[in-house]
């Protein structure tokens, strides 16, 4: 194996060795370690693969939960229900609906009209804008309590292992499907179909997922491959064993190039006063052209959250926080109740509803005049500003434009 220069000066530096032949033999040792570790790990079916670009920044370690074998001995049953199965049942076919992630801990009400959704938000709220918000706000952080425990999961510590750079181009479905099948080679897994040695010890996982973690493009030719092969006869040909989870950063990249196609780029989108336009236009007057074109991803995110320094003129109490956290939890955040949430949207009420919210708080030494607030440019999410924090990340593209974030900025405007 040949050792890059810049690696053996290193060593050398480090007083681990002064010859180059055996920081070679050093290397090579080392990369066969690596490889018994992976497929060790790779065979026991519970690993999760990324990919993306090469990066050398690799983490050591993540939390999980306890996971089993059982868990993942899935794959026949979601074939069956599966779209892509020429021989579903329409009628059994699992349907692709937002909705259903809002009801996935339906639970009781507490006395005040709370869920845990709503008390967990609520308490996110305040959490950011204790901890990440305006100076005036750290006041309040013996105030804040940590928030109920719902379904605890086990803190353990999991070893994670750099598998072997692949010289493939993740741009094309070909490409992708190469770097699933080497990815899956080099954790010692491969096509069960061409496993000819009886007595290997490879283990056979055609009925079991596989997780798959990376980018939106990499979902996207994963999902093509899964629909070409969807006719092929046997499970490895279909990619029955990928599903694939996209990461956090890239869904709030969706999610923020989403909102721009429904409310910023249609010109009948900014018909009315209570669109996203008009505050684009508050707060960047000199840019709705770039936002109503094609802004670049920073500008949507920056569109989405303001600053609160102009909130803190108030001085508010904690209960005062409180009170506004729960109602904006329980008022203008998508949960079970997102019918009625649109229903008051969608009618004249919903305006004068929020300006009474709006009112209550105000104080009446203010005067009530809209000022242009500086908006951060960072995107470290630990430096933005904490009501928005919250509804970027939890809120609905529609609720939280028309709803979360307008009275968002209704509040920072009653205080100005």
């Amino acid at each position: 194996m040949h050792t890059p220069q810049r690696v053996i000066e290193t060593l050398l530096r480090m007083g681990v060795s002064v010859s180059v032949h055996a920081i070679n033999a050093a290397i090579t040792s080392l990369s066969a370690e690596s490889r018994h570790a992976i497929q060790a790990l790779g065979q026991t079916l519970l690993a999760a693969y990324a990919y993306d670009n090469f990066d050398v920044d690799l983490k050591k370690t993540v939390h999980t939960h306890g996971v089993t074998c059982e868990d993942l001995q899935c794959s026949s049953t979601l074939w069956e229900n599966f779209p892509l199965n020429p021989h579903v049942n329409a009628s059994t076919a699992l349907k692709d609906r937002w909705k259903d992630l809002l009801n996935l801990h339906s639970d009781p009400l507490d006395a005040t009209g709370l869920s845990h959704q709503d008390c967990f938000n609520s308490w996110k709220m305040l959490s950011d804008l204790v901890n990440f918000g305006p100076p005036y706000f750290h006041q309040f952080k013996n105030q804040l309590c940590n928030p109920g425990t719902v379904e605890a999961i086990p803190v353990i510590k999991t070893p994670i292992l750099a598998v072997r750079v692949m010289h493939v181009c993740n741009s094309t479905v070909s490409d992708n499907i190469c770097s699933v099948v080497e990815l899956l080679q080099q954790g010692g897994i491969e096509d069960p179909v061409e496993i000819d040695d009886p007595d290997t010890d490879m283990l056979n996982m055609s009925e079991y997922v596989i997780l798959f973690h990376g980018d939106l493009g990499t979902g996207e030719h994963l999902l093509a491959a899964q629909q070409r092969g969807a006719i092929e006869a046997t499970r490895w040909k279909r990619f029955q064993h990928v599903i694939f989870i996209p990461s956090l950063f890239h869904l709030k990249m969706a999610s923020a190039d989403a909102i721009w196609r429904i409310f910023l780029q249609p010109i009948s989108a900014w018909d009315d006063d209570s669109v996203l336009m008009q505050d684009i236009g508050m707060l960047r007057p000199k840019e709705t052209g770039i936002y109503g074109s094609k802004p670049v991803e920073a500008k949507k995110h920056n569109s989405l959250h303001t600053d609160l320094d102009a909130f803190t003129a108030s001085e508010p109490s904690f209960d005062d926080l409180k009170t506004m956290a729960d109602q904006l939890a329980h008022n203008y955040i998508a949960n079970h109740r997102t019918s009625k949430i649109s229903g008051i949207r969608n009618t004249k009420s919903w305006y004068d509803e929020s300006q009474t919210f709006v009112t209550k708080y105000e104080d009446t030494r203010l005067t009530r005049k809209l000022h242009n607030v500086a908006v951060s440019a960072d995107m470290d999410m630990l430096r933005m500003p904490a009501f928005a924090i919250f509804l970027r990340l939890r809120t609905s593209p529609a609720v939280m434009c028309r709803c979360g974030w307008r009275c968002l900025q209704m509040l920072s405007a009653s205080r100005c």
